[in-house]
């Protein structure tokens, strides 16, 4: 059966949806930003307006400001972007069984074996027309029969607008675009490709796969095959979940870490983020990672392996404060940390306490973290907090918010 998926990417996504509450935004450059007043807050998202006058995402927000001095500024709310997202699939839904989110502004949706009296175009254009009735956004959608080229497809024409590549077609447009383009080709990857004359995707299809393979490794060959419409990788159904891997936080204070009290607060926050998500998903760490940026933008991980797995606030915090007495020496101040539970395993497969357990200790921190857990679920993250991590600005995020985690948009670099 000829494969039919498209990829809807929502135009300027954060700024959009705030633009539903503030229509006033719409006439002038806004920049949704991660602090509107902090020194490292960044432009998360930007308008067209704002893109006009050379706004860039992920830019700091003096420099931004230094191109446009009249932009507006919009605090970043994260619970609308993830309600809008939740409804835009449910919509999706209504079209195939298989829709596969891609963060919270893009997916996929595998019509090969649904809407089989229509013509995906036509799909494509209605739930870009109901996109705007129902929601007031707009949104570009991409229609191939891969994943990576209805990804490229959404991405070539912007905003509120259709591409379609099809398997015949492809190589006339498809080829001429710069290699970056592609799916996973990152700033490295771009400079690798061009060290060996390899500048658009046409040079990658046309090159050597085994070449490739010695030069890239196994993603070389992935990247030959995308650029050369083979990628096969199936649209998942609604209800799949991922196994997950890893469960991680990490962030940027609005002030520099300076002295161990810092550093613990903030610590004890990511470590209470990942617990807690860890006990949501019903799974046990078995290594405890950190990652530490210092002020000159130097950084290093360090992990170790826990005695027992474990989803214990108390003991990720520990583990984690101490790999970092041990690793850092105070050469300058800690600009980002971060805390990371690796290697998982289900809860239910079980865990020998040892004889040296004091399992009332054991059972009166379940306990309490179920205690908190419980207050968070009911009143929101960050309603009940520990003492130490009530440490002025350094204490005061939300570990739902910061980087990292299990759920975000994976990277657009080949690693």
């Amino acid at each position: 059966m000829k494969r039919r998926i498209l990829h809807v990417d929502q135009n300027c996504y954060f700024a959009s949806v705030e633009m539903i509450a503030h229509p006033e935004y719409r006439n002038v450059p806004m920049a949704v930003v991660g602090s509107v007043e902090k020194r490292h807050g960044i432009v998360l998202a930007k308008n067209y307006l704002a893109s006009a006058a050379g706004v860039k995402t992920a830019e700091v927000i003096w420099k931004a400001e230094q191109k446009c001095p009249n932009l507006v500024k919009a605090e970043a709310h994260f619970e609308k972007y993830s309600f809008y997202s939740k409804r835009l699939r449910e919509m999706y839904s209504e079209y195939s069984d298989r829709v596969e989110p891609f963060g919270l502004d893009e997916c996929w949706i595998d019509i090969s074996e649904s809407c089989l009296d229509r013509d995906a175009k036509s799909v494509a254009d209605e739930i870009r027309q109901r996109v705007k009735e129902e929601f007031s956004l707009s949104c570009s959608v991409g229609v191939s029969f891969n994943k990576v080229f209805a990804k490229l497809g959404s991405d070539y024409k912007k905003p509120d607008a259709t591409t379609v590549f099809s398997e015949e077609e492809f190589r006339d447009v498809v080829w001429k675009l710069p290699v970056e383009e592609l799916l996973f080709v990152g700033r490295s990857t771009k400079a690798s490709l061009h060290k060996i004359n390899i500048r658009t995707i046409g040079d990658l299809a046309n090159a050597s796969e085994s070449y490739l393979s010695s030069y890239l490794g196994k993603g070389g060959v992935m990247l030959w095959r995308y650029a050369n419409g083979l990628d096969d990788d199936e649209v998942m159904k609604n209800d799949y979940k991922r196994d997950i891997k890893s469960v991680g936080n990490s962030t940027t204070p609005s002030s520099d870490m300076r002295n161990i009290k810092d550093v613990s607060g903030v610590m004890h926050s990511l470590a209470a983020s990942v617990a807690s998500r860890l006990r949501k998903y019903e799974l046990l760490g078995t290594v405890v990672q950190i990652w530490v940026r210092d002020k000159n933008l130097n950084s290093y991980e360090k992990q170790r392996v826990l005695f027992e797995p474990s989803n214990n606030e108390k003991e990720i915090y520990e583990t984690a404060l101490e790999l970092f007495r041990e690793s850092y020496n105070w050469h300058a101040a800690i600009r980002s940390v971060g805390v990371r539970c690796t290697k998982l395993i289900s809860k239910n497969e079980g865990i020998q306490l040892s004889i040296f357990d004091d399992c009332e200790k054991l059972d009166r921190e379940k306990k309490l973290d179920n205690t908190v857990d419980e207050i968070n679920r009911r009143y929101g993250s960050g309603a009940i907090k520990r003492l130490v991590e009530l440490n002025g600005d350094l204490g005061n995020f939300d570990p739902s918010r910061t980087e990292g985690g299990i759920c975000g948009k994976p990277g657009s670099e080949l690693k």
